[in-house]
């Protein structure tokens, strides 16, 4: 095995290891080491494992050999920062997260193959602090709307810059049967430098674009304000939102409501009429609750009409985004028509029958380059 994929079998032995509740020392007594320090070893990347070792490792940490070395895994890299409900016990939130390791394993495997390179997002990055203020963050989403050029309606511009501008790739996915809709938003996934972020396709659109936003601030500051876990998306705990997350909720409200669009549609005569508010909300593709706050945060609404604007709904007639992205679908059709991979091997990772494969390629207008 060669070193990088020594560290990453490396990292995923910690992973079992862990979740087997053993200590190194116990784990080198069973497979017959010396000491803990050959497990450190493996478990650094420094010291690659024989075949035998591994065949040992695996049945001591009750895994299949396919766990430790297949190339679409991301298990102990991939970090993720989820939006969930509240009510979504943790074990769901865990299995979901095993079946999106596969679809970024996935992503990842295709870019590398493309030899695709993400841009370094370092200098954006670098303006915000977790000691920023909110007026800084709600700045620093309105610059990134004119540096990505995303015109009036940034909410319909956004998921295509940023993958052709930022080099982020955004994937629409459905959620597993039986959860409640809504459960799950979304997530920031980061896997050393390489930036993914994941929506769930099945919520509104005006929901859809924020957690975009959202997450893309988390993509952007990882380093600087590396974000928990798991954070609630109900819109009605505002208050008790973390302050990392107060500022991404406030760039934003600001990436897609930058004051030029916000001028350009409200009429000055209806700055307080909550229908024509709403009316607004519906041509920037926002909910009624962000307009609100955003005006609030402006200083051009005041609290009753923020509140009756709240309470205004529209109806949600968008097309659902496809499973995935046109990017993601035509990179993995490349891979399987010049033989790179198995249509077998990529409905498994994808958590797809291969019939649901075959139809994934004819939504975006493809001929399935294998036979059911």
């Amino acid at each position: 095995m060669t070193s990088s994929t020594s560290v990453h079998v490396g990292a995923r032995v910690k992973h079992a290891r862990e979740k087997q509740r053993l200590t190194q020392d116990a784990l080198a007594s069973m497979l017959g080491f010396n000491d803990r320090q050959t497990i450190s070893d493996i478990e650094n990347g420094k010291r690659a494992l024989t075949t035998d070792e591994l065949i040992k490792l695996s049945d001591a940490l009750d895994q299949e050999l396919e766990f430790f070395l297949d190339p679409f895994n991301v298990v102990a890299e991939a970090q993720y920062a989820w939006r969930a409900s509240d009510d979504l016990p943790g074990a769901e939130l865990d299995r979901f997260e095993a079946t999106a390791n596969g679809w970024v394993g996935m992503l990842r495997w295709l870019h590398q193959q493309g030899r695709d390179k993400q841009p370094d997002l370092g200098l954006l990055s670098l303006r915000l602090s977790a000691n920023s203020t909110f007026e800084q963050a709600q700045n620093f989403g309105e610059s990134l709307a004119k540096l990505l050029k995303l015109g009036t309606v940034p909410a319909s511009t956004l998921p295509a810059c940023l993958e052709t501008q930022l080099g982020i790739p955004v994937l629409f996915v459905d959620m597993p049967p039986g959860l409640q809709p809504g459960a799950i938003s979304g997530a920031a996934c980061q896997v050393d430098a390489f930036s993914v972020i994941l929506i769930n396709r099945r919520e509104s659109a005006c929901r859809r674009h924020f957690d975009l936003a959202h997450e893309l601030f988390h993509a952007l500051t990882w380093e600087a304000m590396p974000p928990s876990r798991r954070e609630s998306n109900a819109v009605e705990h505002r208050s008790k939102v973390k302050r990392v997350e107060q500022l991404a909720n406030n760039f934003a409200s600001a990436l897609l409501m930058p004051t030029g669009s916000l001028d350009r549609f409200i009429d000055p005569a209806r700055a307080m009429d909550v229908q024509h508010l709403a009316d607004v909300a519906e041509q920037l593709q926002v909910t009624t609750h962000a307009l609100g706050w955003r005006l609030t945060n402006l200083g051009r609404l005041d609290e009753p009409t923020r509140l009756a604007l709240a309470k205004e709904k529209r109806q949600d007639t968008q097309e659902l985004p496809k499973l995935f992205s046109a990017q993601f679908v035509e990179k993995l059709h490349l891979a399987l028509d010049k033989g790179r991979l198995s249509a077998r091997k990529a409905a498994r990772t994808l958590g797809l029958p291969l019939f649901e494969l075959t139809e994934l390629f004819e939504a975006y207008g493809m001929t399935a380059p294998f036979e059911l």
